[in-house]
């Protein structure tokens, strides 16, 4: 692939549009987000809130930089749904020159390819907010570009496959949304409820901890994410005297995070992992609750919802529910086949789930490679 070397300023000229604020009257402002994830809106603002801010108006088709985040690909252009918008004096508003460069192309170039490079460069600083774009440094910089006709070419395919991409992004996000509406339909009409002291019994299998051993531990999401394997950690590292040591088919969850939904049931993958006694564990009793149904219990937001109160202490991060309180929750809790029922039901939902967030995990890897693809001669 032929390539021909250009100055920043010639691919891509500064354009400024001061825009004159009318008294009482409302603007609705761009933000970027980071690795070439595109524009999103702000809420609308009046020309009272913008004040003495300097703003700039949006066009379709400008290739927009934020000068601060642009080093970690904070690049986008702007489409017919930013007209008639602003962006604070951070934003870079360029034309492209496109008797050299396409604007498909150049975005892709900026945020995943060689020209991100070209924009670290002319970001000096540490990190952060001190790796502000130097714009008269970035112009100057030279890149290389294919003639147009490529560019275009290239971007055509990479336009196809990343809107496959986003499409199936898009799908899994859904039925994600799906399961957790799913889920709440399910449940929330349910009318035998029962405190979950009914169905758990405080089951713990503390162990004192050797200083010459070394532990897997583990730590729990909230909002019934599940739970996570921490790097392992020897004996001397640790500041607990005992851990507990989990089993699988236990109900766990963190003192500490309860109110945010750090529960779950603890699958096979974790039998005797370890965790703090912070996380304490329950046997299911199997003549009153069902397993499978109580896995889903621990992900809905409704036994979320009913646990926010439930902690003590001052602030958000002190607000520990105590196990007392956790087995006073009333839950949904019908008979065992209608258990059963419910939850194949939402099991069969959850897998299909389960199975787009690893296509997501996969999806997320083939982008850079796209990328690189594109940018070394070979898509």
């Amino acid at each position: 692939m032929k390539l021909t070397e250009y100055a920043v300023n010639d691919v891509i000229q500064l354009i400024r549009r001061p825009v004159d604020l009318e008294e009482s009257r409302e603007y609705c402002e761009i933000g970027i987000r980071s690795f070439g994830n595109g524009i999103f809106h702000k809420l609308p603002v009046s020309s009272e809130d913008i004040g003495t801010k300097k703003v700039f108006w949006i066009e379709p088709g400008d290739l927009v930089f934020s000068n601060i985040f642009a080093w970690e690909g904070a690049v986008a252009i702007a489409s017919n749904k930013e007209a008639g918008m602003i962006g604070s004096h951070r934003f870079m508003t360029y034309r492209v020159n496109q008797d050299v460069a396409d604007p498909r192309y150049l975005l892709r170039f900026f945020y995943g390819g060689p020209g991100l490079q070209t924009i670290r460069q002319a970001s000096p600083g540490s990190a952060g907010r001190n790796r502000t774009l130097g714009i008269k440094t970035f112009g100057h910089q030279r890149i290389s570009l294919p003639d147009p006709v490529e560019q275009r070419r290239i971007a055509a395919r990479l336009d196809a496959s990343m809107d496959r991409i986003s499409r199936i992004t898009a799908l899994r996000d859904t039925t994600t949304v799906l399961y957790k509406q799913h889920m709440d339909a399910l449940l929330r009409p349910v009318q035998e409820r029962a405190k979950l002291s009914m169905a758990l019994h405080p089951s713990s299998d503390f162990v004192d901890v050797d200083p010459t051993a070394t532990y897997r531990t583990a730590g729990l999401l909230n909002r019934g994410r599940g739970l996570f394997e921490r790097p392992a950690i020897n004996g001397d590292e640790t500041k607990y005297p005992r851990y507990n040591r989990l089993r699988t088919g236990q109900f766990v969850y963190s003192k500490l995070f309860g109110w945010e939904g750090s529960l779950a049931v603890v699958p096979p993958s974790f039998e005797g992992v370890h965790v703090s006694h912070e996380f304490p564990t329950f046997d299911i009793d199997p003549d009153v609750a069902d397993l499978e149904y109580m896995t889903h219990l621990a992900r809905w937001h409704g036994l979320h919802d009913s646990l926010k109160d439930k902690g003590t202490g001052m602030g958000s991060r002190r607000q520990r529910v105590n196990v007392d309180r956790l087995l006073a929750t009333e839950v949904p809790l019908p008979s065992l086949p209608e258990q059963r029922r419910i939850a194949r039901r939402l099991t069969l939902v959850h897998q299909t789930s389960l199975m787009g967030a690893e296509q997501s995990t996969q999806l997320a890897a083939l982008r850079p490679a796209l990328l690189n693809a594109a940018f070394g001669g070979q898509l």
